[in-house]
């Protein structure tokens, strides 16, 4: 995979002088080289995962592809510098990747033992438990859309991930909205074309879902800066960011 990797930016280099003399060449380029991009991150995805044995290595890979999405959006183009904050991103935030899977995979589990609790339960007292057990379930889902852009984008303790989440989709009905419209349109589109989903499907969720939620933390930051005294800025969590790995972090890779 590495020497793949080597090979294509090789030829980049060699192909960009000549696709740049040419507008309508060079505009093509741009949008192939986004779709190589958002191939390569499922290809990588899909390997660290393995690498991490699928059950632990699912979450760290998830949030390096992330990661490096939400790297992507603020200026950083360069394929190799992504795929190296990738792999550091895989190794740094592994255990901590791990935990928050836990923590959802636990709440997940308890609302699922509540559906089965239920089904022995008649009259009010069922018809109370199923609307609180449903309302729990919308909850937990609005929580799953966001756990992770929140945790690449901030540096919080575990339990203010999940509440931080939950409340942003909450806040942000529309966008929560949006989220939840567009996997549909893509998971249509991925049994129309399933032949997208080895090298797009992952990759490409995680890119729609961090535009949406890139979108949704930029007018949060803009509002605390408006109404917040600069002074306490530190105090506010939306000035939190989490640190991403330098460029001459990766070149020592």
């Amino acid at each position: 995979m590495i020497l793949a990797l080597r090979t294509c930016f090789l030829l980049r280099k060699r192909v960009m002088v000549f696709m740049e003399t040419n507008g309508l060449i060079w505009k093509f380029y741009n949008f192939s080289e986004i779709v190589m991009k958002i191939a390569i991150f499922q290809i990588i995805w899909i390997a660290l995962t393995l690498m991490g044995g699928i059950i632990l290595g699912l979450m760290p890979a998830t949030v390096g592809l992330f990661t490096v999405i939400r790297k992507w959006r603020m200026g950083n183009e360069q394929l190799r510098s992504l795929v190296e904050i990738y792999w550091i991103t895989f190794r740094k935030e592994f255990w901590k990747a791990n935990t928050i899977g836990f923590a959802l995979f636990s709440i997940g589990f308890l609302i699922y033992l509540n559906f089965s609790v239920i089904r022995f339960t008649n009259g009010l007292m069922h018809q109370l438990l199923f609307i609180f057990i449903i309302t729990l379930s919308i909850l937990f889902l609005i929580l799953l859309l966001y756990v992770i852009p929140v945790f690449v984008h901030f540096e919080f303790k575990l339990q203010q991930y999940l509440t931080m989440s939950l409340l942003l989709g909450i806040s942000f009905p529309f966008h929560t909205i949006l989220l939840a419209f567009g996997y549909y349109i893509l998971f249509r589109l991925f049994l129309w074309v399933p032949g997208l989903i080895p090298f797009f499907s992952v990759s490409v969720v995680a890119f729609f879902t961090m535009w949406v939620s890139m979108n949704i933390f930029h007018t949060m930051e803009n509002k605390v800066r408006e109404t917040s005294n600069f002074k306490l800025s530190g105090l506010n969590p939306f000035f939190h960011k989490k640190t991403l790995p330098s460029e001459n972090q990766t070149k020592g890779v």
